[in-house]
């Protein structure tokens, strides 16, 4: 017999048929529930069900009935085992663009210079993993030439950090987490986030500027879906961690190898591809939901309001 927890969160409050339809889905894969614990002082608003398991094998199949419930009762879940690598994490990356902030900065961008539609268009295709991201992104940066350099101090000012990304940084950091941005977005802006949450790391892609106005291309190598990974195992290393003890936060199918070699790899508001590939989906509440990921109690929505 083997011990799992399903993590259950919810602004709200979780209701007597989610819990009936759940606890009917734990038992088609011969799970044993063995106790229900409130993380949230308010009950039922985050809850950790523990199992046991003798012989767990259609991994798949659970999950996607999982989401489908998940998805119908707005409750994000998060199915792992239950041991002590839930609570070892030590090492947390993010994707920037839609994951720490409510944007994507390229999008942004081209709004500011009169090609949004153009340029949206070519990032929600490579978002939903139906381009190539070198290609995408050399082509989006190629209709930005000219784009002129003090027009990037503007953008940053009118960007918004995700709900609970900066009470989730100063909570883990509390805890002695290693923080990091990994993305394909541009240094410039990660950068300057990685300033203002007080991150350790920062990588992204760097832009070229001629004269003070954008060239029109990106400086090799580009920060694409390998190298996010390369970067994530580097960073451990580096840290003297194993990727067991690492969490790995994004939303687009640029982010999926990434995810899936960190020890929890949470798909964050994303796109359905990424949510169905993905390890684990957080798709409805504030970025502290992640805290009851890992087992840590306490009213963690209300310090992200």
């Amino acid at each position: 017999m083997k011990k799992y927890v399903l993590c259950c969160v919810t602004e709200r409050t979780i209701p007597e048929t989610f819990l009936e339809e759940i606890y009917h889905l734990l038992h088609t894969i011969g799970a044993r529930v063995e106790s229900l614990h409130d993380l949230h002082s308010e009950k039922l608003k985050a809850i950790d069900i523990n199992v046991m398991i003798s012989d767990f094998q259609d991994h798949e199949n659970f999950k996607f009935q999982l989401m489908d419930i998940s998805n119908r009762y707005q409750i994000d879940t998060a199915f792992m085992p239950l041991d002590e690598s839930r609570s070892k994490k030590r090492l947390i990356v993010f994707d920037m663009d839609s994951t720490l902030i409510q944007h994507e900065v390229i999008d942004e961008m081209a709004l500011q210079y009169g090609i949004g539609d153009q340029v949206k268009s070519i990032t929600e295709r490579a978002m939903n993993g139906e381009l190539n991201f070198n290609q995408s992104l050399t082509e989006r940066v190629s209709l930005l030439k000219g784009f002129p350099k003090e027009e990037m101090e503007k953008i940053l000012q009118r960007l918004k950090l995700t709900p609970g990304a900066k009470e989730l940084i100063a909570e883990l950091k509390k805890r002695g987490f290693k923080t990091a941005i990994i993305s394909g977005g541009f240094k410039y802006f990660a950068e300057s986030i990685k300033t203002k949450l007080e991150i350790d790391y920062a990588f992204a892609n760097d832009l070229a500027w001629d004269d003070r106005k954008l060239s029109g291309h990106v400086l090799t190598p580009i920060l694409n879906a390998e190298e996010k990974a390369r970067l994530l195992e580097e960073l451990a290393q580096k840290e003297g961690l194993s990727l067991e003890e690492t969490i790995a936060v994004g939303d687009g199918a640029n982010d999926l190898p990434m995810l899936s070699k960190a020890g929890m790899g949470i798909a964050f508001h994303a796109k359905e591809k990424v949510k169905r590939e993905a390890p684990h989906q957080l798709s409805f509440g504030p970025m502290t939901s992640i805290l009851y990921f890992l087992g840590i109690p306490g009213n963690h929505f209300n310090e992200a309001l």
